[in-house]
């Protein structure tokens, strides 16, 4: 009997690409992933996932580049990733070209990260919270919506918001988070989805959201190590301009 030679192939890396505007995955055969200038080979299973067979499992630097949305750099540091399937989130920012969105572009030192929320026209609300579970339990939900892997803000009125992230849905009412909430909350308190911005190591950032003509006022968080500071922006006009209180 001939031996039979096994060949072993390992999944080294899953990217899902995620529109920040939207929420909705990014399926596109015109996405490039380049790895020391050369163009990695990735296969596309399901909407918006990416996958990497023997890339090796090296901390390096991914170039990312996709048609209607900004380049951007991933940093791969598989400390911090599952190692049984390391898999990352990228929030693609639609391009400034892109029709139906507004920019906010600035400077701010030691900015680390840029986001917000919409007001005036959250997914759903908040009824409770069970910590032994991290469950919770939503009013008036869009029943059609599946917020599992979701980013989103719990508001506490115009003030500042909680970023939470869900880890499963189990009915249109009630999802599991994959942290505990830190923070008070009051109930029926609204709950919106997080719209990712880019900073880079100057400070200057970008933050794209969609031009509609209803609720056109967001929260935006400013992360540095100094912790967040909250302005709230009219997109309604170009550009957008801050909302004093």
């Amino acid at each position: 009997m001939e031996n039979g030679a096994v060949i072993r192939r390992r999944l080294d890396l899953l990217i899902r690409l995620i529109d920040t505007t939207t929420g909705l995955a990014v399926s596109s055969q015109s996405v490039v992933f380049k790895k020391d200038g050369k163009v990695l080979p990735v296969r596309q299973k399901g909407e918006g996932n990416y996958i990497f067979i023997d890339i090796g499992r090296e901390n390096s630097f991914m170039e990312l580049s996709a048609y209607g949305y900004d380049p951007q750099v991933i940093t791969l540091d598989y400390e911090t990733l599952d190692p049984n399937l390391p898999s990352i989130d990228v929030f693609l920012i639609p391009s400034e070209n892109t029709p139906q969105v507004r920019s906010l572009t600035g400077k701010v030192r030691g900015l680390t990260s840029v986001e917000a929320v919409q007001l005036g026209k959250p997914v759903c609300s908040i009824s409770e919270f069970e910590p032994k579970d991290n469950r919770m339990t939503l009013f008036l939900p869009n029943k059609r919506m599946n917020m599992e892997d979701g980013h989103y803000g719990l508001l506490h009125e115009e003030k500042g918001y909680e970023h939470f992230v869900v880890k499963e849905q189990r009915s249109p009412v009630s999802v599991i988070l994959t942290e505990p909430l830190a923070e008070e909350f009051a109930v029926n308190s609204p709950i919106a989805q997080v719209v990712f911005g880019h900073v880079d190591e100057k400070g200057n950032y970008t933050l794209r959201v969609l031009d509609t003509a209803e609720h056109p006022k967001y929260l935006v968080r400013f992360t540095t190590a100094d912790g967040d500071r909250y302005k709230v922006y009219d997109f309604g006009s170009d550009p957008p301009v801050e909302v004093k209180n």
